[in-house]
């Protein structure tokens, strides 16, 4: 935990100077009101300033690093937005950004939102080395977390779809971040199996019952002479 203090015209004052200094919010950091400022009798002559002291955790170059590519991106696109960052883990960093215009680059069905990850995961891939294990998820005002627990509801119900009808079910097109959603939703179900299918952007998750048997196998065979004429089973709302 680091410490450092901070002085302004007003508590307020203050704070703003040092998140702005240590490139924070406020969410990230606690702070104490050391002095509170004073004016000199009926408020006459020169005021004394507020002190705080600012206690927050050191965060890493490359968080700061990430954080300012963001930025710079957005600033491009003429788009006004908050950036934050945390290391969720040793190898994962999650970007979320914060702005009115979140439906601008989210896209439709998330396009935008994975268009801007791909680019940001070139980028970490030239930061780090290939040989690096190491992630940047980006996030648009928490929209991952929103459509994650949705495909996590989609792939029990395929699960369940499988498991009932015995033939296989066929997810929407999604991006690799999504699909491994899939698999690791339903990798603990000892009655399906998942796969992934298709070239990208076409490429889709295949839910299987482990007791589908002979129809599960004509299904492949079908799937394998003619790969467009089957219907996903489920879509985006």
């Amino acid at each position: 935990m680091l410490v450092k203090e901070f002085s302004g015209k007003s508590e307020k004052d203050a704070i703003s100077k040092a998140l702005e200094e240590l490139n924070l919010t406020e969410e990230q950091v606690r702070i104490e009101v050391v002095e509170k400022g004073k004016r000199n009798l009926f408020g006459i002559g020169e005021e004394t300033p507020t002190v705080i002291r600012v206690y927050y955790e050191e965060i890493s170059e490359n968080l700061g690093e990430f954080k300012s590519i963001v930025s710079d991106i957005l600033k491009y696109m003429g788009i006004t937005a908050e950036v934050t960052a945390k290391e969720e883990s040793g190898s994962r960093i999650y970007i979320n950004v914060s702005t009115e215009d979140s439906g601008v680059l989210i896209g439709k069905k998330g396009s935008t939102l994975e268009a801007l990850q791909f680019l940001v995961s070139l980028i970490a891939s030239k930061h780090f080395g290939e040989d690096e294990e190491r992630h940047v998820i980006l996030d648009i005002d928490g929209y991952r977390e929103r459509r994650e627990e949705t495909l996590k509801h989609i792939a029990r119900q395929a699960a369940q779809q499988a498991k009932k009808t015995r033939r296989a079910v066929v997810l929407e097109p999604m991006s690799p971040y999504e699909r491994r959603i899939i698999h690791l939703e339903l990798q603990n179900d000892k009655d399906v199996e998942t796969k992934s299918d298709g070239e990208p952007p076409y490429r889709r998750v295949k839910v299987f019952s482990k007791n589908g048997g002979y129809n599960n196998r004509r299904y492949n065979n079908n799937n394998n002479r003619n790969r467009n004429s089957y219907k996903p089973y489920y879509r985006n709302k």
